[in-house]
């Protein structure tokens, strides 16, 4: 059958089933502004129509075993659709690190966390278990009794001691210590020969203390062949660093998670049936990210497309519009309250969301920002810190052009451009990234200008060139602006353009010649040009004119060093450097010596970063 994976690859997978799908469409399950499970169970998940449906709940009689209300959605494998396409590399993955103690998958919503694992569940011999939590999940009697009746789908006698304790709940009677004990001493018979217990939307009660303190009792304590598996949006309050260290945490995350290219020309081609040219793929690939949900909806809008329609269709995607936007607008922000609206659309502006700016752009109270980006970041809204001490979050580029949108028709351009001037002046003088972004948004140039004077050195001193010159070339009068020039010539030298980064030196040192940012860069074109008689005459009038401390004692040891390369002494050299107080850093020691040299280079750079006084 079309999509499958060849069986070689996936050793585990049981023939007798059918075939697997490649992700979840657009689901208010997943997606939506709640994240709540469905009445309906269990939930059908992939591309295509639902497969099954259950009753909403049930109740386990006296003497069955649990009596708490158990919604069976929540304890079954979700049902998959009908339409195949099988990613086998992470099949593939799964196959090899089931059998760690503990797997994290971990992503922002949509993309096809659950969808992955159902396929997976139903593609192994080995036993999984399945517990997919909502915002019902708030006391330790309703996980255990879920934990319980999972259990069950497999053995209809698991866990007889818990389930009893779980009854007999009342004042003098067993406590929650006990039933955690119990349900421990009785998971080991669930996994006689291995088993996968799966908590999938773990993030929605991730922060219930009982909650957490079961799954770390499970991690800890759990039978040595069972493997426990959380799919969330956000790494799980567990103990893992132990399991890292020793190999035994598998970690998949959003890289991992999105479509490569590859996969998505088969499931356009194969799925679909619709292939597409490979500079839309491209294109396509680029404008999504790779994010599930955005691809159904795509597939869905190009129903009725010709393809050239396709092909604008594709270029012009944008969450501000078409189907896209409707999807955000209704599944996703809408029964949002207003506050929390606000929130999003003001920091949509934002390069990265932190608490600091998310304050500056909303006006809000430090405790009031901490709860609404606690709570998109549950929503799946922002995405996941790139490090777990990180504070920085970014929206996906689909979803902040939607509330950019939103935010334009909320205040007008001018109250855009006044939040983007309000955000900049705040970073003015400590974070010329920030400060300059905002400052270019609102068009506000010659406040951009001044940012990049004040922060030249930091720019140079950081080699953040290319950076930089995204601004620069923002400027209506970069020519005649020496810092422009700086940022040009030390871009073009990054690019290896020599000639053009020497033009760009020389002219800004026409326009700036006392400055000692132009200088040093002028010094520097010429050693990159070979041109060491010239060199060492700036070397040495730099050495005597600069202003700062740093960049005289960086001429006088640029200009010994250079001498000591032409037909000096190196001794001489040395201990003319003795004492001075010269970052390792310094990029104006950055030059080309004669192949004669080379070794004398490397000997006064390991004198120069070794020695007590470097800074």
């Amino acid at each position: 059958m079309a999509g499958m994976p060849n069986p070689r690859r996936v050793p585990v997978v049981d023939s007798r089933r059918t075939a697997s799908v490649s992700f979840a469409p657009p689901d208010p399950v997943t997606l939506g502004p709640r994240g709540r499970t469905p009445t309906r169970a269990p939930m059908a998940v992939g591309p295509g129509r639902a497969v099954t449906a259950a009753p909403d709940r049930i109740r386990a009689e006296r003497g069955t075993g649990v009596s708490y209300p158990i919604q069976p959605g929540k304890v079954q494998a979700p049902a998959l659709r009908d339409e195949i396409l099988a990613r086998t590399r992470l099949l593939d993955w799964l196959v090899t690190k089931i059998h760690c103690r503990v797997l994290f998958v971990i992503a922002d919503a949509g993309y096809g966390k659950t969808t992955l694992l159902a396929d997976f569940s139903r593609r192994t011999r080995l036993r999984t278990i399945w517990y997919r939590l909502d915002d019902d999940d708030r006391d330790w009697v309703g996980f255990l009794s879920h934990l319980v009746a999972a259990g069950r789908e497999h053995d209809p006698d698991f866990a007889p001691r818990t389930a009893a304790i779980l009854q007999s709940l009342g004042p003098g009677g067993p406590t929650r210590d006990d039933a955690i004990e119990a349900f421990l001493g009785e998971l080991k018979t669930i996994a006689p020969e291995g088993a996968a217990l799966i908590f999938d939307d773990f993030h929605l009660a991730d922060e219930v203390a009982d909650v957490r303190h079961i799954a770390r009792e499970i991690v800890t304590r759990a039978p040595e062949r069972l493997s426990i598996v959380f799919a969330s949006r956000r790494q799980p309050p567990v103990p893992v660093s132990k399991l890292r260290a020793i190999g035994e945490l598998a970690e998949l995350g959003i890289a991992e998670l999105r479509f490569s290219d590859s996969e998505l020309e088969q499931l356009f081609r194969e799925t679909y049936g619709r292939p597409l040219e490979p500079d839309v793929l491209t294109e396509l690939a680029a404008r999504t990210e790779g994010w599930a949900a955005s691809l159904t909806l795509v597939q869905a809008a190009l129903r009725e497309r010709s393809s050239a329609e396709t092909r604008s269709f594709i270029r012009g995607l944008s969450g501000a519009r078409d189907e896209l936007h409707d999807y955000l607008a209704e599944e996703v922000v809408g029964d949002l309250p207003v506050i929390h609206q606000q929130f999003l659309m003001r920091t949509s502006v934002l390069q990265v969301v932190t608490p600091e700016l998310a304050q500056v752009a909303t006006g809000l109270e430090a405790v009031e920002v901490q709860s609404l980006m606690l709570e998109s970041e549950r929503q799946g809204l922002l995405g996941r810190r790139p490090t777990r001490r990180s504070a920085a979050q970014r929206y996906h580029p689909l979803v902040r052009e939607f509330l950019e949108e939103r935010l334009l028709r909320a205040v007008g351009a001018a109250g855009v451009r006044d939040l983007h001037v309000a955000i900049a002046r705040w970073a003015d003088t400590t974070d010329w990234r920030t400060a300059s972004h905002h400052f270019a948004a609102a068009e506000r140039w010659s406040d951009l200008q001044r940012v990049l004077n004040h922060h030249l050195e930091t720019i140079v001193a950081s080699g953040a060139f290319v950076t930089a010159r995204d601004y620069v070339v923002q400027l209506p009068d970069a020519s005649r602006s020496a810092t422009a020039q700086v940022v040009l010539s030390r871009a073009a030298s990054s690019d290896g353009d020599i000639e053009l980064a020497a033009e760009y030196a020389a002219t800004a040192l026409r326009l700036a010649p006392t400055s000692d940012v132009v200088v040093g860069n002028q010094l520097r074109a010429a050693m990159l040009q070979g041109r060491y008689a010239e060199a060492v005459e700036i070397a040495g009038g730099l050495a005597d004119s600069a202003t700062s401390p740093l960049m005289r004692d960086v001429a006088i040891a640029t200009h010994a060093f250079l001498l000591s390369s032409v037909d000096g002494s190196l001794v001489r050299a040395i201990d003319t450097c003795e004492g001075l107080a010269i970052t390792c850093r310094g990029h104006a020691l950055e030059f080309v010596p004669r192949p004669e040299s080379a070794n004398v280079l490397s000997r006064t750079t390991t004198h120069l970063c070794g020695g007590r006084k470097r800074t």
